[in-house]
């Protein structure tokens, strides 16, 4: 067990220390701002191992800082943070006119999540209500991994993890490049949603910006979203976006990113995700939904035209050892989709296919720990669920979600997940 460290330190105005977690904070009298909230006496917060803030008196103060295993606290160099600079921004942003709608966009470990909490505990201390969207569908903090998150906080914070949801929209993967029409609807449905006179919306990006294709699609969203301020935290992308738009009617800013930040590692993303899907599905029920009465949003084995093992042969030749082994098959424009009894495989070059005609050959259980979005009556994603299983016999899907209501539709996702709630790998083919 390593032993914590306990450091008393006093902080002059104006200065400013860097802590490091998995770490505590005490203020034990003064005043201190920390990811744009103010903390005074008696104040106590708690840093995660994967993150770190400056933090400036605004008061002469005396902390308590305790450190954990890998914490650490230092006073960062000139120019390293940049509190002041972010806080002239919010002046700039509250002074100029209410119903802000903001976009943060950066490449990786820029410091967006960080702008983003800060900007909203200034909006905050103002008294202005705030509505954060987390559309980092990689990352997801507000939500979980593959969703869109939105939150409305009512007091101070310093990560957004900190903050319940208040709604969650369903992309079904954990990259937007793997789903450009999903994320898409999905974030015109949030913006459609949240966008309302009287509340400031500020909206956090992921970090993939490396593409063509990936500045498309964040031109798109500030399109969709008509933003009065773009945020960008990089050279090269400012001047992009600057030149994109314009003349358009709304500020594209170069924002100061911190130089230091604390960059995470595969296995901490990885943990981060993990720790969301645990949190969400802590408390699910088992849902039984007959397939004959399901919406289905993004399957191809389930919405063909199903097919008895004769109609089958009329698309393909399969050896005759292997026919009893079909549970279901199907035809979809140009796919046949074959589900076999579990355990048992076949090849595609086992298969004689009639002219033009793809193979889609899965095995039954293969849809176990399938992440799929929960539709309302008005086809609306409003949760999550996990694939179960599905009986093809008697068409029935069943699935574990946190969704306490009525079931009207699934979308199927492409990420699956384990017993543990641990991501497992993307899927490549569809398997419902």
């Amino acid at each position: 067990m390593v032993d914590k460290l306990i450091i008393s330190l006093t902080v002059d105005e104006g200065k400013v220390v860097r802590v490091s977690g998995p770490a505590s904070i005490e203020v034990l009298s003064g005043e201190v701002l920390v990811a744009g909230a103010v903390f005074q006496s008696s104040s106590k917060l708690v840093i995660s191992r994967y993150r770190s803030y400056g933090v400036k008196a605004l008061k002469r103060s005396e902390l308590k800082v305790i450190l954990g295993d890998g914490g650490s606290l230092d006073e960062p160099q000139q120019g390293e943070e940049v509190i002041d600079l972010w806080v002239r921004l919010c002046e700039e942003l509250v002074n100029l006119r209410t119903d802000l709608r903001v976009i943060i966009i950066g490449p990786p470990e820029a410091g967006k999540t960080s702008l983003a909490a800060f900007i909203a505990n200034q909006l905050l201390q103002r008294g202005r209500e705030v509505c954060i969207v987390d559309a980092d569908i990689g990352q997801e903090d507000i939500a979980i991994p593959c969703t869109i998150g939105v939150a409305k906080p009512k007091d101070k914070f310093i990560w957004l993890r900190e903050l319940q949801p208040l709604m969650m929209k369903f992309v079904g993967c954990n990259s937007p490049q793997y789903c450009l029409a999903q994320f898409i609807t999905a974030f015109q449905e949030v913006i459609n949603d949240v966008c309302r006179p009287g509340v400031d919306l500020i909206v956090n990006t992921d970090g993939w910006v490396s593409s063509y294709s990936a500045l498309e699609l964040k031109q798109l969203m500030i399109r969709m979203l008509r933003p009065t301020h773009v945020l960008v935290l990089d050279d090269e992308l400012f001047n992009y976006f600057r030149n994109s738009f314009k003349g358009y009617g709304f500020e594209v800013l170069l924002i100061p990113k911190p130089r230091f930040v604390r960059e995470r590692s595969r296995e901490d993303r990885r943990y981060l995700r993990h720790h969301s899907y645990l949190k969400l599905f802590s408390n699910v029920r088992r849902v039984e939904l007959d397939i004959n009465k399901l919406v289905l949003i993004n399957s191809l084995v389930l919405t063909g035209k199903e097919l008895s093992i004769d109609e089958l042969s009329n698309y393909v030749k399969i050896p005759d050892n292997l026919r009893n082994g079909v549970i279901y098959a199907s035809v979809l424009t140009n796919t046949v989709n074959i589900v076999l009894r579990k355990g048992l495989r076949l090849s595609n070059e086992e298969v004689v296919c009639s002219g033009g005609l793809e193979l889609n050959i899965v095995n039954e259980g293969d849809e176990k720990g399938l992440l799929v979005g929960v539709l309302d009556r008005n086809l609306r994603t409003v949760s999550v669920g996990v694939v179960e299983r599905v009986d093809y016999l008697n068409k029935r899907i069943y699935i574990l979600t946190p969704w306490g209501d009525e079931v009207l539709g699934l979308i199927i996702g492409r990420v699956r997940l384990n017993e543990k709630y641990e991501e497992v790998g993307r899927v490549v083919k569809c398997i419902l």
